[in-house]
């Protein structure tokens, strides 16, 4: 059965995106980095069945974080619209938020009370398995000296992570917060970013105070005394950053044309997912961390993207950068490893699909990062990040010459048609990248690629069925 048409939702994109998947050349590796050192088989299928280039998410030397990031390849710009995390991890924790309400991306922490110094900003990345009461327990605590004006509400969020909500009247988020940002340094105190700002001043009055307020409900809790009689990780700080207030922005449907699903068990990227109008979908076992069940993610995303309701996926992975920021090559190179099986597993049941709906559907695959976290530096850094962008059917067959698919026989048209949209690179890597046809761009400019990409298929599809 041949199809008639190519138009939304019959071209489909899968969107993987692997948080901090570049690096540096690292010295155990030959100088080379772990895309470089690494066999990823299908990985390399796909630069060498697609188009292959560089971005920069942000913009050109900017050491960007994840939120800037996904705002800024999803189309919003992050220097106009950006106000903070803080909303995007406490609206994916399972936090609802009205736009007059301000948020934080928290950490739980320790800080040795002698000193002042936050000595861990992340506790315990183990937090889960003991640490969940305590977010319990804060939610909906009292702020010393504002206990009848404003609300507090806690949920967990990833990892030693939590979003933290504050509602009550005339809020603002133009403030800072008290994460120091590296260990070892003092705790910070909120405050208005401009003085003259009134609102600003009583918000800040109003988080210190809920700070101090955790931190003497944290210190009295039977979960940190037992903890620290044992010697064992407890924690007595929640470290309050990124305050935000929820974007009203147009959806990306609206302002994209494509209708899309997200899995992402990151809060923080699911917040984002919420705000641009993107539909969460939950797989079990799907952690943000090292244990992820990439299985499980591959069976989710392979549900949604072949059930007819969406032309547009988002698959988010977070590990790998785990263990850039723990500067753990062995378990960054593992992670790629299983990703890279999963992005087969993904191949082969798309393509499978295809067939069964009898090529009325296509699929491609976009594999990219949202910044470079590299193992030696532990920490984001600006250089520019590989994209790849294939149809399936191209990578399923990139063992094969353009030559041998032309010749052979028992492949359909439309495959071979959209086999010839590859420009020559063979490997994803940071340094191959460079050699692809889609060259280097800002990630602002993703969600246009995205669309021409796909209208330059479905033209090849149109132009193939004419000429049968």
């Amino acid at each position: 059965m041949k199809p008639t048409a190519c138009h939304s939702p019959e071209f489909r994109v899968l969107y993987i995106l692997v948080d901090g998947i570049a690096d540096n050349g690292v010295k155990a590796y030959g100088m080379k980095t772990p895309l470089q050192h690494g066999d990823f088989q299908h990985f390399n299928a796909l630069a060498a069945g697609g188009l292959n280039g560089l971005h920069d998410p942000v913009q050109s030397g900017l050491a960007c974080g994840s939120d800037t990031a996904h705002m800024s390849m999803f189309s919003y710009d992050p220097f106009k619209l950006y106000n903070g995390r803080g909303a995007y991890e406490s609206m994916g924790s399972g936090i609802q938020m009205d736009y007059n309400e301000i948020a934080f991306k928290c950490n739980f922490a320790y800080i040795n009370d002698d000193t002042g110094n936050v000595e861990r900003r992340r506790v315990d990345r183990d937090f889960t398995s003991w640490g969940l009461d305590l977010c319990k327990d804060l939610n909906g605590m009292q702020i010393p000296g504002y206990e009848k004006d404003y609300k507090v509400t806690v949920l967990h969020a990833t990892e030693h992570r939590c979003g933290v909500k504050i509602s009550g009247a005339n809020l603002s988020c133009e403030i800072t917060g008290t994460d120091p940002i590296f260990d070892n340094k003092p705790l910070r105190s909120a405050k208005a970013i401009k003085e003259s700002n009134k609102d600003a001043v009583k918000t800040a009055d109003i988080v210190n105070k809920l700070s101090e307020g955790i931190r003497a409900r944290l210190r009295a809790h039977p979960i940190n005394v037992k903890r620290k009689a044992e010697g064992k990780a407890y924690t007595n700080v929640v470290l309050l950053r990124g305050c935000g207030a929820r974007l009203k922005v147009e959806g990306l449907k609206e302002k994209q044309g494509m209708k899309g699903f997200m899995i992402a068990p990151t809060a923080v990227i699911a917040g984002i997912g919420m705000t641009f109008g993107i539909d969460i979908k939950i797989a079990e076992g799907a952690t943000g961390y090292y244990d992820s069940d990439y299985v499980s993610k591959a069976r989710v995303a392979l549900e949604n993207m072949t059930s007819g309701e969406y032309d547009f996926g988002f698959l988010h992975i977070k590990g790998v950068d785990d263990s850039g920021h723990d500067g753990n090559l062995g378990m960054k190179s593992e992670l790629l490893r299983r990703i890279d099986d999963m992005v087969g597993t993904l191949i082969a049941q798309l393509k499978k699909d295809e067939a069964k709906q009898g090529h009325k559907v296509k699929y491609a695959v976009l594999l990219t990062g949202d910044h470079t976290t590299p193992v030696e530096v532990k920490e984001h850094s600006y250089e520019p990040v590989p994209i790849v962008i294939s149809t399936v059917a191209s990578a399923y067959l990139a063992r094969y010459s353009l030559n041998e698919i032309k010749a052979a026989k028992d492949i359909n048209p439309i495959d071979k048609a959209l086999c010839m949209m590859r420009d020559g690179v063979n490997k994803y890597s940071e340094l191959d990248a460079c050699e692809g046809s889609l060259g280097r761009f800002q990630g602002s400019e993703m969600m246009g690629m995205i669309r021409r990409f796909k209208e330059a298929c479905c033209k090849c599809i149109a132009d193939t069925l004419k000429a049968e």
